[in-house]
């Protein structure tokens, strides 16, 4: 794999993993915004595979005698696919449309825009703030995982993945 492409691929195996442990901390009620550090990591881990895009001849792409497209990479690219749209609408009714805010030191809300939807316990608002992370890092996995398979994709696409294809 050339070096450019590895590095993306890495990168973006990279922040797969770090956003998939973050999310599974959040099934545990653990709200690990830190994670949130990893939001212009996106922005550059895609513009690197488009830039590797621009390298792989267009023929390349549609050619069967380049590597083919893995079936798991499909399937995963799918299952992917519909985890974000149902995680991101599990979590927007588990929150009932709304952010966990504190409004004052003591005052612990439910608000979506400017309506206050409830008030919430210690213990609801950590887990509000949980269901709003996982959403979160439920989206960065997905996109961060998709980058990578996108990188292999595309090195199995590129002329120096010939060497190792096998012909069918």
């Amino acid at each position: 794999m050339p070096p450019g492409l590895r590095f993306t691929f890495l990168l973006s195996l990279f922040g797969a993993a770090a956003c998939a442990a973050a999310h599974v901390l959040t099934f545990a009620g653990i709200a690990f915004y830190p994670i949130l550090i990893f939001v212009p990591l996106l922005f550059v881990v895609w513009p690197l595979v488009i830039w590797q895009l621009r390298k792989v001849p267009r023929k390349n792409l549609v050619s069967e005698i380049f590597g083919n497209i893995p079936r798991w990479m499909k399937v995963g690219t799918v299952a992917l696919l519909v985890y974000v749209f149902a995680n991101f609408f599990l979590c927007l009714k588990l929150n009932e449309g709304g952010d966990p805010v504190r409004v004052s030191e003591t005052r612990l809300v439910l608000k979506s825009h400017d309506k206050i939807l409830r008030d919430l316990t210690p213990a609801e608002f950590r887990a509000a703030q949980a269901v709003q992370v996982r959403q979160l890092t439920g989206h960065l996995l997905v996109f961060f995982a998709l980058a990578a398979f996108a990188a292999h994709g595309l090195w199995l696409k590129s002329g120096p993945a010939m060497a190792s294809a096998k012909i069918r």
